[in-house]
């Protein structure tokens, strides 16, 4: 995947406003109606419930703050009101395949490459930032609708992150040094995704394999993955052409579909 040579800079605005973003964005198809909430339950669910109701394919839902963001397995997406970066797409995809948090993610990387160094795809949907974790995707699915949402940590200065995952979290702010306007990323991640969306619809995912491949995390690694109910412990492969975890257990190649990845901690010596 080929990157912008340019250093880009971003600049900064307190609030988003609906106007402005679709002054920025240069999509052609996405992002052309804004639904923008001061404060909602969760964007993935706004978008869903939009689906029900007809709305139309790329239509965009950002919240300056989110109260029940979730994450994948129901778990608690936290986002900090005005600092973060919190949105959802709604998609009417061709054909549904596997595969559209890593094209997310992938877009994430091909448009903050130029000014973050160490963004990385720990599988199976969280951008990670120098080993440690800068947002989260989900996707979810209803007759022929798919939301996809992601949760990006921008502004957050070290304070704003919960005690609880201050070790494992980071913002764009804190690794750059630097405040960034929160629509100009949400600008450069959807144009970057809508050119990923059109040929994952044309060619599917197989067609990004290698490049997703290129920025996962722990490859050639020894991991765990929890899948299933059991615990799996190997080496990582890499993924398949659908975007399943391949792991080297005991000798045989193996995949899932899905899980949770952990590094392997290493074994203390005697």
């Amino acid at each position: 995947m080929k990157r912008n040579a340019r250093t880009r800079t971003f600049p900064t605005t307190p609030e988003l406003h609906p106007a402005r973003i679709l002054g920025l964005c240069e999509t052609k198809r996405l992002a052309r109606r804004i639904i923008l909430y001061e404060s909602v339950d969760s964007t993935n669910a706004a978008a869903m419930a939009a689906a029900s109701d007809g709305a139309s394919e790329g239509t965009l839902f950002v919240a300056e703050r989110q109260t029940l963001g979730r994450g994948r397995k129901g778990r608690k997406w936290l986002s900090s009101a005005g600092m973060s970066l919190t949105f959802s797409l709604l998609l009417r995809p061709k054909k549904k395949e596997e595969g559209l948090t890593a094209i997310l993610a992938l877009s994430v990387i091909e448009a903050l490459g130029g000014v973050l160094e160490g963004l990385a795809i720990k599988w199976p949907n969280d951008i990670f930032l120098k080993g440690k974790k800068l947002g989260g995707i989900l996707a979810e699915s209803k007759d022929d609708a798919v939301v996809i949402g992601l949760g990006l940590n921008i502004n957050e200065e070290r304070g704003d992150i919960p005690t609880e995952i201050a070790g494992e979290a980071v913002s764009m702010r804190i690794a750059a040094k630097k405040v960034f306007d929160r629509e100009l990323v949400l600008c450069r991640i959807l144009v970057a995704f809508e050119g990923l969306y059109d040929r994952y619809q044309n060619e599917g995912f197989a067609a990004f394999r290698r490049d997703v491949q290129d920025h996962l995390l722990y490859i050639g690694r020894p991991v765990v993955v929890e899948s299933g109910g059991q615990k799996f412990t190997g080496t990582m492969i890499g993924i398949t052409n659908e975007g399943y975890l391949c792991l080297e257990v005991g000798g045989a190649e193996r995949v899932f579909s899905s899980g949770d990845l952990t590094l392997r901690a290493r074994s203390r010596p005697k």
